[in-house]
């Protein structure tokens, strides 16, 4: 239809990228795929049904909004929520999210014995088990209880007879850079922590600490731990050393616009708000209907191209942006681009890393990550799966 935009999420794609994964970590490691932020701008009706035919375990959120909605979807195997739900709220409303959480089946992560025992209260009102697991700060500076104080809440929340404690994990800052000793100190610390509450025989069900850049780039990280937490790397991008890409990993999201419209303009003319640009030339330009409202950044403007594909016999070939991205759309120039029709399809985002307009190259080109780029990508951009993709 013209003037359609959609995201083609590529289902194999996923598929390939689990492969790889569990070619680093081994068979019997079990996956908790991050799906949080809409499958990391994915859509999470497109990728659940993905993930739950490939025998994913697990999956991980960031909030209870968002399990919610996990669980609406149709998924029926463990949730973990990464964020703090019972963190900094009103007694009210904390034990209304510990209902929520255990009505939800959902695996809490707790940063006190009170929030546990709080979980544990409301979870036995439903005639229900709590679940939770435990972050703990190795380094990252963020959430999590620390290092020194660990062990003795971990043994206060597992000898608690209404609490499971279903894992312990910890979360790297450095695994995507190219120095990797901060990385391994905060191995070494969890590793002491794990052994430590072993050695008490303190009942926990899991450890875990590889995230995307670990599965890839620490393989400690993997061995000898229960599970192990993809998030990028399992939608087939990088952001590691660009060096260290592994080839088998596959980007999954494709961005194909129709042009809403082609119009020949004469030399001397302006482009765009603010007339960035004025047409050195007679030229063709095309309007494609995306912009930054949609998650094309206006960063972009004049500094980015797009690909038109093969359509009537013409080679494939990359046209630049010109003029300001606007919020709901966006100018190319076809001047040399031959035949070119309103209708005709073109890839905002390629899903071929090695092009000008890969999920990546638009990364490096704005200074920031991959993750940003796909979780920008709007709702008014359309999610289809595409099996074959």
């Amino acid at each position: 239809m013209l003037g359609t935009t959609v995201a083609q999420i590529g289902a194999e794609a996923i598929r390939r990228n689990l492969l790889a994964i569990r070619g680093r970590t081994g068979e019997g490691i079990p996956v908790c795929a991050a799906v949080k932020a809409d499958a990391y701008g994915h859509g999470l009706g497109v990728v659940l049904p993905v993930l739950a035919e490939a025998g994913v375990e697990q999956v991980a959120v960031a909030n209870l909004d968002e399990a919610t909605n996990v669980r609406e979807l149709g998924w029926h195997r463990p949730i973990l929520c990464f964020g703090a739900p019972l963190a900094g709220a009103s007694e009210r409303e904390v034990r209304e999210r510990c209902r929520q959480a255990a009505a939800g089946d959902v695996w809490v992560t707790v940063s006190s014995a009170e929030e546990a025992r709080t979980l544990a209260e409301e979870a036995a009102r439903l005639h229900r088990a709590a679940h939770v697991e435990v972050k703990v700060d190795t380094g990252m500076g963020r959430m999590g209880v620390s290092c020194e104080e660990a062990v003795e809440t971990i043994a206060d929340l597992a000898h608690c007879s209404t609490l499971i404690v279903e894992g312990v994990y910890t979360h790297f800052a450095t695994a995507d850079e190219a120095d990797l000793t901060f990385a391994r100190e905060q191995l070494s610390r969890f590793i002491a922590l794990r052994d430590e509450l072993q050695r008490r025989q303190v009942p926990v069900r899991a450890f875990h600490a590889a995230n995307s850049a670990a599965i890839f780039r620490l393989p400690e990280a993997c061995r000898g731990f229960d599970v192990v937490r993809p998030g990028i790397c399992l939608y087939g991008y990088w952001d590691g050393p660009a060096g260290e890409r592994p080839a088998e990993l596959v980007p999954a999201m494709r961005v194909v616009a129709a042009l809403a419209a082609v119009r020949r303009v004469p030399a001397g003319h302006r482009v765009g708000y603010g007339g960035t640009v004025t047409t050195s030339r007679p030229s063709v330009l095309g309007v494609v209907p995306i912009g930054y409202a949609d998650g094309y950044r206006r960063l972009l403007s004049n500094d980015a191209a797009m690909t038109l594909p093969a359509v009537r016999g013409r080679t494939p070939r990359s046209v630049p942006v010109v003029g300001r991205v606007s919020m709901d759309q966006t100018i190319l120039d076809l001047t040399a681009a031959g035949d070119v029709r309103p209708g005709d399809p073109v890839v905002v985002i390629d899903d071929d890393p090695a092009a000008p307009n890969s999920v990546e190259a638009i990364a490096r080109k704005l200074g920031t990550i991959t993750y940003e780029i796909t979780c920008l990508i709007g709702q008014r951009v359309r999610r289809v799966s595409v099996p074959g993709q």
